[in-house]
């Protein structure tokens, strides 16, 4: 029994100045060092859910698409529908809006359509 009293190691210099209430709260306080899970640390399962659910709502917010124009009827009567809601901004707008711009945009698209017809 002696030699196990005499392997026994030490208490550092530092705990054997502490009264027994500071000691107990300094083992208390030591044990609570450990920290919490960060909130990055989610499941697997719950990242892939939460970033399918902002794909989702990324592709909500896009604006609708529309079907290519199959026949040269059509392409040239959406060609003219779009000149005209363009002329009609034109009275109140720049070439530069925003507006505009889009209309400019889906003309040239729907010109290159009307190109590739046979």
């Amino acid at each position: 029994m002696c030699q196990l009293v005499r392997n026994f190691p030490q208490p550092p210099l530092m705990l054997k100045r502490l009264s027994p209430v500071a000691l107990a709260l300094a083992l208390v306080l030591t044990a609570c060092e450990t920290p919490a899970p960060a909130k990055s640390e989610a499941s697997p399962l719950a990242q892939r859910v939460n970033e399918l659910e902002h794909r989702v709502e990324r592709l909500e917010a896009r604006p609708a698409v529309q079907p290519p124009l199959r026949s040269k009827d059509e392409i040239e009567a959406h060609i003219k529908s779009l000149e005209a809601e363009r002329a009609k901004l034109l009275v109140d707008y720049l070439p530069q809006h925003p507006a505009i711009r889009d209309i400019d945009r889906r003309l040239d698209i729907l010109n290159t359509q009307l190109k590739m017809l046979p």
